[in-house]
């Protein structure tokens, strides 16, 4: 980190000693990337004061159910055998909602934040890259806008980090670690989507989105820009990490719970449902585990507390991505998945391993048609047949 070059480190204080009496308040602490960080909050910097999750009601199961189912999953079995007591007497509860006007926060909430937290970690946000504009821009955008509100009102705040994505920029064949004209005014974008009936939004999104690919990097996008008007007046540090995957090594060795990115096609590919992909083989994408990169912003809320804010300070950013470190093509990744598909096959496998990646347009859309589309068709006519209902 650039950041951290620059300065003589020697009187400051180590990361635990930074964050010990510390309060934290953490959006999307029930999402991949922030289990991981509460995790590792709790196990590396113990004598923290109190962790504050934003968490809403959930198909009818309450925030505080919510937080309980949350702390009995694998991810935290670590902190269970090792420190058990930690979680529970640590941990709190705050029900709103990061897509809700003030965050969905009650008054006596509101005011607790304001009095209690020194840290935020905004890691909020939906990463579906079909949402529909209106839903992408209430959570991605206008909850940045709110929680900049929140941090404006802190009376202790040392640090607010903004995870944001590496690939914000989607426009640029080079993304340096410095802030991009913005693609659109993240206020009129704001007011379009509170204005506008979501029909016309769908209507209007491709012409609105322009060189962007999808409603997530355009509203992930902007809402950095959120964050970078207030520079010189919040302690606000930008992450930017790319595809983040299962984690390398903690809380253990390739944890994950979610389909996104290379996994949900090596499961695809694994049980025999995918047969084709349409891609250049020979294409990079850039991943980082999630435990790298809950490290990264750990540190950079160090990094960020520990200096004193000044009015002329630009907002530090950081690319959190493997680069050239690991490079690892799609035709690898493939390969990698079927050779481990055909040692340990997975459960309800339906056809043998496949997801052979081609160039071809046409050759991808004949076997999707023959491979895909025909098999499915036979298979739910013979369960109509047998009176079962079709998949």
């Amino acid at each position: 980190m650039g950041f951290l070059e620059e300065r003589d480190t020697t009187n400051l204080p180590t990361i635990p000693e930074y964050y010990k009496g510390k309060c934290i308040f953490i959006t999307g602490g029930s999402g991949f990337m922030g289990k991981i960080l509460i995790e590792k909050l709790l196990y590396s910097c113990s004598d923290l004061e109190r962790i504050y999750l934003l968490m809403r009601s959930k198909k009818g199961v309450k925030p505080e159910d919510r937080l309980k189912d949350l702390y009995s999953i694998q991810c935290f079995d670590r902190l269970r055998k090792e420190k058990p007591d930690i979680f529970m007497s640590k941990v709190s509860v705050i029900s709103g909602n990061v897509s809700e006007l003030g965050l969905g926060l009650s008054q006596e909430d509101r005011a607790l934040l304001v009095d209690k937290i020194n840290i935020i970690f905004h890691v909020a946000a939906s990463v579906r890259f079909d949402d529909p504009i209106k839903y992408a821009t209430m959570l991605n955008l206008r909850g940045a806008r709110e929680l900049v509100a929140l941090a404006k009102e802190v009376k202790d705040l040392s640090s607010l980090i903004h995870v944001s994505t590496s690939y914000s920029n989607t426009n640029r064949e080079l993304v340096e670690e410095i802030m991009y004209p913005p693609h659109a005014d993240w206020r009129d974008t704001i007011n379009i989507c509170e204005t506008l009936d979501e029909h016309t939004l769908n209507v209007l999104t491709p012409k609105y989105l322009g060189e962007l690919p999808n409603t997530y990097t355009f509203t992930k996008q902007l809402a950095e820009h959120v964050m970078y008007e207030e520079r010189g007046r919040l302690p606000i540090v930008i992450m930017r990490p790319s595809i983040v995957i299962s984690s390398l090594a903690e809380p253990m060795p390739g944890w994950i719970d979610n389909y996104n990115g290379p996994v949900g096609l090596l499961v695809a590919s694994g049980k025999g449902i995918m047969r084709s992909l349409y891609t250049d083989p020979d294409m990079i994408a850039d991943y980082v585990p999630v435990d790298v990169c809950m490290t990264s912003i750990i540190v950079a809320a160090w990094a960020r507390g520990t200096t004193e804010l000044q009015q002329t300070d630009d907002i530090p950013i950081y690319n959190c991505v493997s680069g050239k470190l690991y490079e690892v093509s799609y035709k690898e990744v493939t390969d990698m998945g079927r050779e481990l598909a055909r040692k340990i096959p997975q459960n309800n496998i339906l056809w043998h391993v496949d997801g052979s990646i081609t160039t071809s347009r046409t050759l991808h859309y004949f076997k999707v048609l023959v491979l895909h589309l025909l098999p499915a068709v036979i298979i739910d006519a013979i369960l109509l047949a047998l009176g079962r209902k079709p998949m």
